[in-house]
């Protein structure tokens, strides 16, 4: 099965050098979760409602500036950001890792196959005449434009004459193909998912419910649901074609112009109705843009694409979401391990839902206080300039010249990993925000792959009560 393009969208930040250990200092995440949280409820006499002013109350400015250089020389820190407040509290909550019902998968099921599924067997070449001959079309066009990007496109063969011997072969089986497949209705059965580890496959307690579906239009639809236990968080992940071409999304600033007859905010509205059929409409949009999906590493003028709305969504706390980055997930230390947040991301084209890739699903379960006292922006702005340049500094370490450009500077919350528990925490913080890569720095190729040129790269977290760290990891 094609690589699912969730996988292609992170991949390219493994290429980020290894992060440094933030440094011994009084500025480090984690050290006492409860004292964090006592901090929070002492409230300074201001007064609390459902709508805040953070500007007044923390004397935030519309924008900061600033440029720093390293104590070693090499890395650049430039500063010329809008900060952006949110205009309700923000509290702090326990959340749980989800495990999946069974009225949860049918649920699922419903609002992403239909009513009446028509399901098909998982195993084999389980194909129908018409599919072979749209896979055919295909690769005759890649083939008749090799040289410009059929190559690219279709780097599963090295030569046009091993393409060419591939495309027969297609050819043979379609004539051998059946007009139409066996099908049958949805089975609900959550089946082990084992680990392969030295000592052999290994049952952490994860679980998997699948379908494969078979088009009134002749396509075929993908459908996982996983139950997380040990080795993994709970998720969904759904393609509405699985033979399409929804690869790889091409999202640089203004490289591409917007096809799309429906807007963004139809888009938005769409993914909300289907996360409302789903039951998860706790969650709440926050990140959208115009993408065009390419086939693996086909990003030439001309080459095959689709258009859509790439959309995350993450969890709302008081009707605000948890801010999107880049880095999906909090570094582990010594004093908690590593935790991703809870996200969704939807791709809407014209025909509606196209993708759907739901990871480490959790619940809410008890409020910690829903109201939070803040440390003063300037407070967070120095603990910013003495700390940008020491958390993760790989350009001092590796000797190499770096510059972060930060365009917005973000009031918001992540999730962090509760101490001795397997939940996790909301906390209000501060994300400095920007590209992640500069084009000056980089080669084009390293820029291509997902969303990395939208400002959503967070090179620095800190933590708005405590003015502790908060390291993110990939």
């Amino acid at each position: 099965m094609k690589k699912h393009f969730y996988i292609i969208l992170l991949a390219s930040l493994l290429l980020l050098c290894a992060c440094q250990p933030t440094p011994e200092s009084p500025i480090v995440v984690g050290k006492d979760q409860n004292a964090m949280i006592d901090q929070a409820r002492e409230k300074p006499g201001y007064t609390t409602g459902k709508t805040v002013d953070w500007r007044e109350r923390l004397a935030v400015p519309e924008r900061y500036s600033v440029k720093l250089k390293s104590n070693g020389g090499r890395l650049t820190v430039d500063v010329d950001a809008e900060v952006i407040v949110p205009d309700a509290e923000l509290p702090i909550a326990h959340v749980s890792p989800r495990r999946f019902s069974d009225d949860d998968a049918q649920r699922f099921v419903k609002a992403l196959l239909g009513d009446d599924p028509q399901c098909i067997s998982r195993e084999g070449d389980n194909r129908t005449k018409a599919m072979y001959e749209r896979m055919i079309a295909e690769r005759n066009y890649g083939l008749d434009n090799w040289d410009d990007y059929g190559c690219i496109v279709w780097d599963m063969y090295d030569t046009r004459e091993e393409m060419q011997e591939a495309l027969q072969k297609l050819i043979d089986r379609a004539a051998d193909a059946p007009d139409t497949l066996e099908t049958f209705a949805p089975v609900f059965e959550w089946k082990p998912m084992l680990w392969s580890t030295a000592a052999g496959q290994k049952d952490l307690g994860d679980e998997n419910m699948g379908f494969l579906t078979l088009n009134a239009d002749g396509t075929r639809s993908l459908l996982d649901i996983t139950n997380g236990g040990g080795g993994t968080r709970s998720g969904i992940v759904y393609h509405r074609d699985i033979d399409g071409i929804a690869d790889q999304l091409e999202t640089i600033e203004g490289r591409w112009q917007n096809e799309l007859t429906i807007t963004e905010d139809e888009a938005k509205s769409v993914a909300e109705a289907k996360l409302k059929e789903m039951g998860l409409d706790h969650l709440a949009c926050a990140f959208s843009k115009f993408v065009r999906c390419y086939r693996m590493d086909g990003i030439r003028v001309g080459a095959p694409y689709e258009p859509g709305w790439l959309l995350v969504f993450t969890p709302s706390l008081n009707g605000i979401p948890l801010t999107y980055s880049h880095r999906l997930g909090v570094e582990n230390n010594e004093y908690t391990r590593y935790w991703q947040y809870e996200r969704c991301l939807i791709l809407v084209d014209e025909k509606g839902v196209s993708i759907l890739n739901y990871q480490d699903a959790c619940t809410a379960d008890e409020v910690k206080t829903e109201t939070a006292t803040l440390l003063p922006f300037s407070d967070i702005t120095a603990i910013f300039e003495k700390m940008v340049s020491i958390v993760d500094n790989n350009a001092d370490a590796f000797d190499f010249d770096q510059t972060y450009r930060i365009t917005s500077i973000r009031l918001g919350w992540v999730t962090v990993p509760e101490q001795n528990g397997e939940g996790g925490l909301t906390v209000p913080c501060w994300d400095f925000m920007g590209d992640i890569w500069q084009a000056e720095q980089f080669p084009e190729s390293w820029k291509r792959t997902g969303m990395m040129q939208d400002g959503s790269f967070s090179y620095l977290t800190i933590n708005a009560i405590d003015g502790s760290i908060i390291q993110r990891g990939q």
